[in-house]
């Protein structure tokens, strides 16, 4: 008897726990919506109740933020970054792990030491080098740096690692060149890892600020993030149309985890089919 009671209480504790920790951690997305609703000072007193204001609210970041031109502007960088990245990445995880050099090791390991350079050291030498091609203020310039990531690199050259050498060496055999192979044989069973490295460039360039803050110099080029930070500095800050562009913004990220979780999660654990 004093063990069921023991599991019973032991059982209660772990999920009032659980229940604290989840009110704790969606509290903030609550009173985000909450505020998509409510006038600059019912935000600024902490008001969490909803209120009349959200069309107004949608009418100033539509009209006065110009919010789907943002959102576009976005989806103009991500998209194009994320299927670039992706290939570029891929074929040279592949490379890095399927074709044998003396230098190969050593290539790789230069590659994964500039992950400990921070991105604020780097900018002002891309930023002389984007100017000197006229680059800046174009979307261009922010797609070409986010193309190739060390990180991603390192994390599909893992999950090939998994990838049976003996089918390619098969596939040789029968006439299939390199590049064949990559494409018909290797990416077809790695589906997991390109997607997981699709959502990981998608999220990291959709998010992005320091450098498209120091490309982009005029409004019409302007990302969601910068749009936001833009808000932030006015004199009197529209806290509703703020929320309501917040709320789009993690729109896109929302679904795109949603519908790709179980990709996600079997790509991280490293799965091969």
């Amino acid at each position: 008897m004093s063990v069921v009671r023991k599991f019973s209480g032991s059982r209660v504790l772990v999920w009032l726990v659980l229940v604290v920790g989840g009110v704790l951690s969606l509290f903030p997305f609550f009173w985000m919506v909450i505020g998509t609703t409510l006038n600059p000072n019912d935000v600024i007193r902490g008001i969490i109740v909803p209120g009349p204001e959200l069309f107004l609210n949608w009418a100033k970041a539509t009209k006065n933020y110009n919010l789907p031109l943002f959102f576009l502007n976005s989806l103009k960088i991500a998209l194009p970054t994320v299927f670039f990245g992706v290939i570029v990445n891929g074929l040279a995880a592949f490379g890095f792990e399927k074709f044998r050099s003396k230098s190969r090791e050593k290539i790789f390991g230069i590659l994964l030491l500039t992950l400990i350079i921070p991105q604020i050291a780097v900018v002002i030498p891309m930023f002389k080098l984007f100017s000197f091609f006229g680059l800046l203020n174009t979307h261009a310039a922010i797609i070409l740096p986010s193309i190739m990531s060390v990180f991603i690199i390192f994390f599909m050259r893992q999950n090939f690692k998994m990838f049976p050498t003996e089918i390619m060496e098969a596939a040789r055999v029968d006439g299939t060149s390199e590049f064949g192979i990559f494409v018909r044989i290797v990416s077809p069973s790695m589906k997991a890892t390109f997607a997981s490295a699709a959502i990981y460039m998608f999220i990291a360039q959709w998010n992005a600020y320091l450098w498209p803050l120091m490309t982009i110099l005029t409004d019409a080029k302007k990302t969601l993030p910068i749009a936001m930070s833009s808000m932030m500095y006015a004199y009197t800050i529209e806290y509703g149309a703020l929320m309501i562009i917040v709320c789009i913004s993690i729109m896109p990220v929302l679904l795109l985890f949603l519908t790709m979780q179980k990709q996600f999660v079997a790509g991280l654990l490293g799965s091969v089919k």
